[in-house]
């Protein structure tokens, strides 16, 4: 007589779970570098419905109580104390800024985006499947691909998207790209193959390339060598890369007033705008150096002999000198010093793909943008979310 294995009976809650969890990651790693490329305020409405899936998902599964103790163990580390410390100057230093109440209105905006991706990551499963962490590089490679498309001659993909900002919206879909590639390529090495990682980068390189931003291309390559050696030396690489941080953080000054002297012989003409920038931020740094014009202060202070708005110092380091002086530098450069260290620390397989995402972030975050735009503040947590499952998937794989 044939006998059948019993089959426990499925908990309903459970794979409604599992449902929602996939499809939260869905959203974030497929839909949301695709619209990218048309709108960033199409960005600003999935991220959050994505991560209010995840937490729902964590909810129906009962992992709220170790999300919870997730949660308060991170909120406790050192980095994270530091980075409390300096949002609690930046309310300090709103007293003096040009425009308080803007800056009182956008501060709170900053804390919950990194609230937010924090309760996230807390709710993640402590074990993940390859089918949960395949969605990464699928996602990464349709967003390269569609990418590509849209510079081609007589492409449809031209014409979708904001009216009059089809560039500014490409770029920063490049961006994003840029910094997701690296969990895509750390999840398909996981699983042992490498001719899928050459192939993404290929592919990414070539949109990057049709894209045509210095920048953007710049803060790929960067990434490449920072991955390379990250597989080969880990500890190396997170010791090359926190120094370079700190020394463009403390630095920043000094670097805006070289590249203000020799910058036309070290940029193409397309970058004098950027120097010019940088010049006048860097020469009025003097007068505010130790406690800054003020959080937000960007927006309101002008430049140069026609009395233009600054709007952005197109540089996240001159931006904490400009707004949060010497106090501010300080704070976010122990905060990098302990996440860093944290780092060395550690040998999880997502360590490579979080050493090339923090290069990439630098090079756009220094030559390019401002540090607390919301869009950027949800691309570094969406791609720390994707970070967070490819580590869960290491951790799952050292126990097997």
């Amino acid at each position: 007589m044939e006998r059948r294995a019993y089959e426990a009976p499925l908990d309903p809650a459970l794979a409604v779970s599992g449902l929602l969890t996939r499809l939260g990651l869905f959203l974030l790693v497929i839909f949301a570098p695709l619209l990218a490329m048309f709108s960033r305020h199409a960005v600003a409405i999935i991220v959050p419905i994505a991560t209010a899936l995840l937490i729902l998902a964590a909810a129906l599964d009962g992992r709220l109580p170790t999300a919870l103790r997730r949660l308060s163990r991170s909120l406790l580390s050192y980095e994270t104390l530091a980075l409390f410390l300096l949002m609690i100057w930046a309310a300090v230093t709103i007293f003096w800024t040009p425009r308080p109440s803007a800056a009182a209105g956008q501060l709170p905006g900053v804390l919950l985006v990194v609230l937010l991706f924090a309760v996230t990551i807390s709710c993640l499963k402590a074990n993940v499947r390859f089918s949960d962490v395949n969605l990464i590089p699928i996602g990464v490679s349709i967003a390269a691909v569609a990418l590509a498309l849209e510079f081609l001659p007589f492409s449809p993909l031209r014409d979708i998207g904001e009216v009059g900002s089809e560039d500014v919206e490409s770029v920063r879909a490049a961006m994003l790209l840029a910094l997701l590639i690296w969990p895509a390529v750390g999840a398909v090495l996981a699983r042992g193959r490498s001719w899928q990682a050459v192939l993404m980068c290929l592919v990414t390189i070539l949109a990057l390339w049709l894209v045509h931003n210095l920048v953007v291309l710049a803060a790929f390559i960067t990434g490449i060598l920072v991955m390379m050696v990250a597989l080969w030396r880990p500890r190396l690489a997170a010791r090359l890369v926190g120094i370079g941080a700190l020394a463009l953080l403390v630095l920043a000054p000094l670097i805006g007033w070289l590249m203000a002297r020799y910058g036309g012989f070290l940029l193409p003409a397309e970058g004098d705008h950027l120097v010019a920038i940088w010049r006048d931020v860097t020469y009025s740094l003097p007068t505010h150096l130790i406690a800054g014009y003020g959080f937000d202060a960007s927006s309101a202070l002008t430049r140069g002999v026609g009395g233009q708005i600054l709007t952005s110092p197109r540089n996240a380091a001159l931006q904490i000198w400009l707004e949060l002086g010497a106090v501010g530098v300080i704070l976010a450069g122990i905060a990098v010093w302990f996440t860093f260290r944290g780092m060395d620390r550690d040998d999880d397989r997502s360590t490579p793909a979080a050493l090339a995402v923090c290069a990439t972030a630098l090079v756009e975050m220094f030559a390019g943008l401002a540090a607390w735009q919301t869009w950027w503040l949800m691309a570094l947590g969406l791609t720390t979310v994707s970070l967070a499952f490819l580590a869960r998937l290491g951790a799952r794989r050292r126990r097997d």
